[in-house]
C-alpha cells in the first residue's frame, strides 16, 4: 500500500536538462523496492522525500545518515527535481567523502538499470546514457574553498596556485621563525610557543578576524582586565588575567610575522583557503551565483563540526536553495580546534532567512523551519543504549541558568533501539572504580583477553594519550596485540623504533644514544659497551695545531668505533678477537657497522627509499614476514613509510634531518600535526583517544580515566553539586578570548565588558564574574559530556566504564566522573552497568598511588633463554637456515664476505621449524634477485640540449639521474644565476637606458653583498667586445631541434643580430667551471634551423661574466648533426632504448 500524499511531496520545479514533464512520483518505499534495498523507516522516509528547501536532520550516533543520505540523493533525482552533476556534497575527512561518494555512486547506478533515472532513456544501455548527466561532486569542506579560491582567487588578487602547506609545514615554519629570533618567546618552551601561534593564526581565519582588529580587541581585553585589577580588593581576581592578554597579543605579533611569511612566499593554510574563500563570496558575485546555479542540492555532512567561517561561506553561496544540513549537536566535540557548537542552532537563521522570518510571524515552525531527527540507533545493542541516553539527557533537557547564553536550541531525541529483526541484543555495560591507574589497567587488560580473538574488534578509548601509558603495559604482559593509533603510537612500536634509531644513527654520527638503541637490544652486556667506547676513544681525534688550556679531544662517537671494526674485518685476517669485546659483541657491532654504511650511502636517496633500505639493512623484511599472523610490525612500519611519504609530498624541500625533528615534535605534540585517520582493525586492541575515535566502532570498548578533573577534565576542585568555575580563555593561552570569536552570541555572555574601571563597584565586578566563571564551566562541562556521549556509543556490543582514585601520577584520590556515576545511577529503568572485576571500590585515608613513585627498572642485559623445545630454541634454528641461505646467495669474496659460522640443522624435526626454513629460504631469494636484477631506463623522448654534457661526461651516472630524478641542491650561487639572467634580459631589452637593479626583477631581499656581485656581472657582461657592432634580437628563446628520433629542447640566452646578416648566440655563465664549447653546436643548428641560413651564418659563445672571459665556438669544433645523434644513442643505444644501470653506483642496490 503506497504512502498518502504528504507535503513533503510535492512536486518540483523542472530542472534544465531534464525532461519537462516530471516522472511519477514514487515514494521512499517503492523506490527502495526497486533498487533492492530494505525499506526506509518513517522516520528516514520524511528526510528522503523532503522537497528541494532548507532542510536540518539531527542524526544521532549510529543511525545511518550516509545511507538516508544516499537515499536522498536517489529520490531528488529520481523525482526529476535535480540532474546527478547538479548535487554537491561535502563532508570533513577523506574516508568519509570516499564512503559517501561510494554510496551515492552505486545508488545512481541502480537507479539508472532499473531505467528510473530521467533524462538517461529506457533502452537497455541506460546505465551508459546515465554518465551523460554527470555525477555528483563530494568533497571535503576545505577542498571544496580550495577550488573556489583556485577559480576566482585573482578576482581578489590572490595567486590561484599559491602552494597549500600541511599542518606539519606550518609547525616547521613557525619553529624556524622562533629559532631565528633574539627576544624571549611568550611561552616556554619553544614547542608551546609554536602551538599557541598557529592556533592563533587558525582562530583568525575561523573567525574572519583580521590581524588590527584582533589586536584591538585584545588591547582593549588588557585594558579592561588591568583597570579592574587596580581597584583595590580585584587585583588578585583580574591581575593575572591582565596578564593572559598580554601574552596573547605577543603571540598575535608572532602570528603576524607567520602570516607575512606566508604572503610573501605564496603559501595558504586550510584555514586561509576558507578566509579567502569568503572573500570571494563577497567580492566577487558571479563567483557565489554561478556555484548557487550550478549545485540546486547541496548535502552538507557533520555540519555540527563546521567552524563559523565554513558555516557562513556556505550560507552566503547556497541560502535559500536545497540544502540539507545532517549533523548532531551531542556530538558537538572539536570546539578546540574552532568548530562551532551552535552551528545546528542557527542553521535556519543562516541558510533558510525565509523561513526563519515567517517562523518568528507565527508560521508553523515545522514548515517553515523544518528540522527532522534520524533517531534509531543501528550499531548499538540495548544497554549501551541506555547508557549514552543517561549521558546526553542533560544536553537534551536545555534548562538554562543565568548566565548562559540565550539561545534557542534545536530539540534532540533519544537514541532509539533498532527492531529485534534488525538483531538488536542486549548488550553489556560494565563499570569499575579501582584504586589506582595500575588496578583499573589489568581490569581493562582482563576485559580484553576475555574478548579477544582474530577477528575481534576492540578498543581502549582515554581523554588523552598518556592515560594509555599502564594499560599498554598491561596488555603487553598478557601477550594480547594490540595497536597505539596515531604517529606517537607508531613510533613506539619497536620495528619502527629500529628503523628511526638507524636512520638517525647514519644521518648524524653523535646520535650515540640511538645506536645504544640497537646494541642493547643484542646479546650485548656492559663490559662490550665499555670495550667499544674504550675504542671509539682511540680513534677521536686529538686538537689540530698547538694545544691551550681551553682545547680537549673531540668526545668519542661509538659510530667511530663501528667504522673501525667494520675496516678492521675488511683487512686480510682482521676478524680476529678486539680487546674487551666479546665475539657476540664484535658481530652485533660489525653488523650494525655495515647497516649503517648502507643507509648513509642511500641518504640522497627520497625518503621512503631510506626506509626501505633501512629496513632490509637490519633483515626487518625477514623477521616480519616470518611473524606470520602476527601484524603489527609490518602495519606499523608501512604506516612509517606513508607518514614519510605524505612528509615528503607536503614539504617544499624534504631533508632528512627535518623528517626526523618533525618525528621528535610528533611524539608530544600529535594534535598539532598531521595524524593518520584511524580504522578499525581486528585481531589487535586499538588505543586511541576519544577526539580521535568520532567516526569509528568496535565489537567491545573500554572507557578509561573516568575520574573527576581527568574526565570532564578540568582543574581545580568541584563546588557542591558539581558546579565549577574554571578561568577558561581569561587564564590560558589554549583558547582564543571569546568575546572576539565570531560565535560569541551562542557562548556564555561576557557583561563584564560593560564595566568601565575605575568607576566600578568591587562587590558588582565579583558578582559578575563567579557568575561568567560558573557559566564557562557549564560551558566546559557540556563539551566534555559530548565528548564522554561519542566514547560510549564507539560499542557495538560490550562497554566498560573505568576510572580510578588516582590520575595519571597525582597524588590526591578523586571521586569517580559524574558520567560514570549518572550510569551507575541509572535512569527510569534503574542502571544498565553491572560490576566489573573488583566493581566499585573504596581506599584508605593513607592510600598511595604507585604510580606517583614509580621507577621503572628492567634487567641488563637482555637473558634470552634457549632451552630444548622453547620457541626461542626454534628461532634461533631458523635464523641459522636464515644465515646459512644467504652466505648460498652471496657472492664469493669481496669485503663483504660474512665469517663462517656453525653449520645449521640439516634436517629439522619440528614442522613449524621445517616451515620456518622454507619461508625464510624463499624470502631471501626473492629479495636477493630484486637486488641483483640490473634496472634499466628509456632515453627520453625530449630531452633539453644541456643535459647532453652531463650524457657525455658520466653517461652511468645520466642513466641514474633518469631512473631517480632528484632536485639539485639549492646553492647561493645558482640563486644569484637566476637573478643576472632575469635582470641582464631587462637590461638588454631596455638598453638605451639602463634600468635600476629594483626595476630589473631583483629580489629586495638580495644581501648587499650578493647585490654588488650581480652589478659587476652586468657591467661585465654590457662591456663585453663580443657584442660591438651587434644590436640585441632576442633573450631568453626557446627552439626546439629533432635528431633521429631524440627533440632537444633549447633555451638560449641572448641572440644578437650582426649588420652583414649574421647572428651571435651568447649563453651567459656566472660560474667559473668551464663548460665544453661544442655543445653550443646544438643550439647553432636550432637558431640555423628556424632562420632557414646555413650554419656558416651563426656565431656563438660562452660568455663567463665572472672573469670576463669568452670561449667561442669555432668551425672546427662545430659538431655535425650526426655526431650529435650519436651522442644520444651511447653505447650503440637509440633514443627509446633502455640504458644500462650495471655500472651505475646505485646505493639502494648495494648489498
Amino acid at each position: 500500500m503506497s504512502e498518502p500524499q504528504t507535503a513533503d511531496q510535492t512536486a518540483h520545479p523542472a530542472q534544465p536538462g531534464l525532461p519537462t514533464q516530471s516522472p511519477p512520483a514514487l515514494s521512499p518505499q517503492a523506490l527502495a523496492k526497486a533498487l533492492g534495498l530494505p525499506a526506509p523507516t518513517p522516520e528516514q522516509s520524511r528526510v528522503i522525500a523532503h522537497p528541494l528547501t532548507p532542510l536540518l536532520v539531527v542524526a544521532g550516533a549510529g543511525s545511518g545518515k550516509t545511507a538516508t543520505m544516499s537515499q536522498r540523493v536517489v529520490h531528488l533525482v529520481a523525482s526529476g527535481a535535480v540532474r546527478p552533476d547538479q548535487i554537491l556534497g561535502l563532508t570533513f575527512t577523506r574516508k568519509a567523502t570516499a564512503e559517501l561518494a561510494s554510496r551515492v555512486s552505486t545508488r545512481l547506478g541502480q537507479l539508472a538499470d532499473a531505467r528510473l533515472l530521467p533524462g538517461a532513456g529506457q533502452s537497455s544501455g541506460s546505465a551508459a546514457n546515465a554518465a551523460e548527466l554527470g555525477e555528483p561532486t563530494i568533497s571535503t569542506y576545505n577542498a571544496f574553498a580550495a577550488a573556489l579560491v583556485r577559480d576566482h582567487g585573482l578576482g581578489i588578487g590572490i595567486d590561484p596556485d599559491a602552494t597549500l602547506i600541511t599542518a606539519a609545514r606550518a609547525w616547521q615554519i613557525v619553529d624556524d621563525l622562533l629559532a631565528e629570533r633574539t627576544t624571549p618567546l611568550p611561552l616556554d618552551p619553544t614547542p608551546t610557543t609554536v602551538r599557541s601561534v598557529l592556533r592563533v593564526d587558525g582562530a583568525l581565519s575561523e573567525n574572519l578576524l583580521s590581524v588590527e582588529d584582533a589586536a584591538e580587541g585584545l588591547e582593549d581585553l588588557h585594558q579592561l582586565f588591568a583597570g579592574l585589577a587596580g581597584i583595590r580588593g580585584l587585583s588578585g581576581l583580574f591581575k593575572g588575567k591582565a596578564g593572559t592578554m598580554a601574552t596573547q597579543r605577543a603571540l598575535l605579533d608572532l602570528a603576524a610575522e607567520y602570516r607575512e611569511h606566508k604572503r610573501r612566499h605564496g603559501l595558504v593554510d586550510f584555514g586561509d583557503q576558507i578566509a579567502l574563500a569568503c572573500r570571494i563570496v563577497d567580492e566577487v558575485p558571479g563567483a557565489a551565483r554561478a556555484l548557487g546555479e550550478q549545485y540546486p542540492a547541496v548535502l552538507l555532512d557533520e555540519f555540527q563540526d563546521t567552524s563559523v567561517a565554513q558555516s557562513l561561506l556556505l550560507s552566503r553561496l547556497f541560502a535559500g536553495g536545497g540544502v540539507t544540513a545532517v549533523g548532531d549537536p551531542n556530538q558537538a566535540i572539536y570546539g578546540w580546534r574552532g568548530a562551532s557548537a551552535g552551528a545546528l542552532d542557527s542553521f535556519h537563521a543562516r541558510f533558510n532567512p525565509a523561513g526563519a522570518q515567517a517562523a518568528a510571524a507565527g508560521a508553523d515552525p515545522t514548515r517553515a523551519t523544518p528540522v527532522l531527527p534520524l533517531s534509531t540507533a543501528w550499531r548499538n545493542d540495548q544497554r549501551i543504549l541506555d547508557a549514552a541516553n543517561i549521558i546526553s539527557a542533560p544536553l537534551r533537557a536545555h534548562h538554562p541558568q543565568s548566565g548562559d547564553a540565550a539561545v534557542e536550541h534545536i530539540p534532540v531525541a533519544r537514541l532509539a533501539p533498532r527492531p529485534a529483526s534488525a538483531g538488536l541484543a542486549e548488550g553489556a555495560v560494565h563499570a569499575a572504580f579501582l584504586p589506582d591507574p595500575l588496578a583499573e589497567a589489568q581490569a581493562v587488560a582482563d576485559f580484553m583477553e576475555r574478548r579477544w580473538g582474530p577477528s575481534a574488534e576492540l578498543a581502549v578509548l582515554s581523554r588523552t594519550r598518556s592515560q594509555l601509558t599502564p594499560v599498554v603495559d598491561a596488555l603487553e604482559k598478557r601477550g594480547i596485540p594490540y595497536e597505539v593509533v596515531g604517529i606517537g603510537g607508531m613510533l613506539s612500536v619497536p620495528e619502527v623504533a629500529d628503523l628511526r634509531a638507524l636512520i638517525a644513527a647514519a644521518a648524524d654520527p653523535e646520535r650515540g644514544d640511538r645506536l645504544m638503541r640497537l646494541l642493547s637490544a643484542g646479546d650485548i652486556g656492559a663490559a662490550d659497551l665499555r670495550a667499544l667506547n674504550a675504542l671509539a676513544r682511540r680513534h677521536a681525534r686529538a686538537p689540530q695545531g698547538p694545544a691551550s688550556q681551553d682545547d680537549a679531544p673531540e668526545a668519542p662517537l661509538l659510530t667511530e668505533a663501528l667504522e673501525a671494526i667494520a675496516r678492521r674485518a675488511e683487512e686480510p685476517g682482521g676478524g680476529g678477537p678486539i680487546e674487551g669485546l666479546s665475539e657476540a659483541g664484535r658481530a652485533l657491532a660489525l653488523r650494525l657497522a655495515r647497516a649503517l654504511r648502507r643507509v648513509r650511502a642511500a641518504l640522497a636517496l627520497p625518503l621512503p627509499d631510506i626506509i626501505d633500505i633501512a629496513e632490509q639493512a637490519l633483515d626487518l623484511d625477514i623477521e616480519i614476514a616470518s611473524m606470520g599472523p602476527q601484524r603489527l610490525g609490518r602495519r606499523a612500519v608501512d604506516a612509517f613509510r606513508a607518514v614519510a611519504e605524505q612528509y615528503a609530498a607536503d614539504t617544499e624541500a624534504p631533508t632528512l634531518p627535518g623528517f626526523l625533528t618533525w618525528l621528535h615534535v610528533a611524539e608530544s605534540e600529535e594534535n598539532g600535526l598531521d595524524a593518520p585517520e584511524p580504522t578499525p582493525e581486528p585481531g589487535a586492541v586499538q588505543l586511541l583517544t576519544m577526539h580521535a575515535a568520532k567516526g569509528l566502532e568496535w565489537d567491545a570498548v573500554a572507557v578509561i580515566g573516568m575520574t573527576e578533573t581527568a574526565f570532564p577534565s578540568y582543574r581545580g576542585k568541584a563546588r557542591e553539586g558539581g558546579a565549577i568555575a574554571p578561568g577558561s580563555w581569561t587564564t590560558s593561552t589554549e583558547e582564543f578570548p571569546h568575546p572576539l570569536r565570531a560565535d560569541a552570541a551562542e557562548l556564555p555572555p561576557f557583561e563584564l565588558g560593560a564595566l568601565e574601571p575605575p568607576h566600578v563597584d568591587k562587590d558588582d565586578a565579583k558578582d559578575l564574574w563567579e557568575q561568567y566563571a560558573l557559566a564557562l564551566g557549564r560551558h566546559a562541562i557540556a563539551e566534555e559530556r559530548r565528548l564522554a556521549y561519542v566514547a560510549v556509543t564507539r560499542a557495538r556490543h560490550d562497554l566498560l566504564l573505568t576510572g580510578s582514585h588516582f590520575v595519571k601520577t597525582g597524588k590526591t584520590p578523586h571521586p569517580a566522573s559524574r558520567f560514570l556515576a549518572e550510569v551507575l545511577r541509572g535512569g527510569e529503568g534503574g542502571s544498565p552497568a553491572t560490576p566489573w572485576g573488583p566493581g566499585l571500590t573504596e581506599i584508605d585515608d593513607d592510600a598511595s598511588n604507585p604510580l606517583h613513585d614509580a621507577v621503572a627498572s628492567a634487567w641488563w642485559p637482555v637473558e634470552h633463554p634457549a632451552g630444548p623445545g622453547t620457541p626461542r630454541a626454534a628461532r634461533i634454528a631458523a635464523a641459522r637456515a636464515v644465515d646459512a641461505a644467504r652466505r648460498a646467495l652471496a657472492p664469493r669474496g669481496g669485503s663483504e664476505a660474512v665469517p663462517a659460522a656453525p653449520a645449521a640443522p640439516t634436517a629439522p624435526t619440528d614442522p613449524l621449524v621445517a616451515r620456518w626454513e622454507d619461508e625464510a629460504a624463499l624470502l631471501l631469494a626473492e629479495r636477493r634477485r630484486a637486488e641483483t636484477a640490473v634496472p634499466g631506463v628509456r632515453m627520453p623522448v625530449h630531452l633539453a640540449a644541456t643535459s647532453l654534457d652531463r650524457l657525455r661526461a658520466d653517461e652511468a651516472a645520466f642513466a641514474l639521474d633518469l631512473r631517480r630524478p632528484l632536485p639539485p641542491e639549492p646553492r647561493t650561487a645558482g640563486r644569484l644565476g637566476t637573478v643576472f639572467h632575469d635582470a641582464i634580459a631587462q637590461r638588454l631589452a631596455g638598453r638605451a637606458a639602463l634600468i635600476p637593479l629594483t626595476d630589473a626583477g631583483v629580489p629586495d631581499s638580495l644581501a648587499p653583498a650578493d647585490r654588488r656581485r650581480v652589478e659587476r656581472w652586468l657591467a661585465t657582461a654590457e662591456a663585453l667586445p663580443l657584442l660591438q657592432g651587434h644590436a640585441l634580437h632576442a633573450t631568453e628563446v626557446e627552439r626546439e631541434l629533432t635528431v633521429g628520433g631524440t627533440t632537444l629542447r633549447c633555451r638560449i640566452d641572448a641572440v644578437f643580430a650582426a649588420p652583414d646578416g649574421t647572428w651571435l648566440i651568447v649563453d651567459w655563465k656566472t660560474g667559473r667551471r668551464r663548460v665544453p664549447v661544442d655543445q653550443l653546436s646544438v643550439y647553432v643548428h636550432a637558431w640555423a634551423a628556424s632562420q632557414g641560413a646555413p650554419t656558416e651564418q651563426v656565431r656563438a659563445a660562452y660568455a663567463y661574466v665572472d672573469s670576463g672571459e669568452v670561449d667561442e665556438l669555432t668551425p672546427s669544433n662545430l659538431l655535425p648533426l650526426d655526431a650529435v645523434e650519436g651522442l644520444l644513442a651511447p653505447g650503440a643505444a637509440s633514443p627509446g632504448a633502455a640504458l644500462d644501470l650495471d655500472i651505475v653506483e646505485d646505493p639502494s642496490l648495494e648489498p
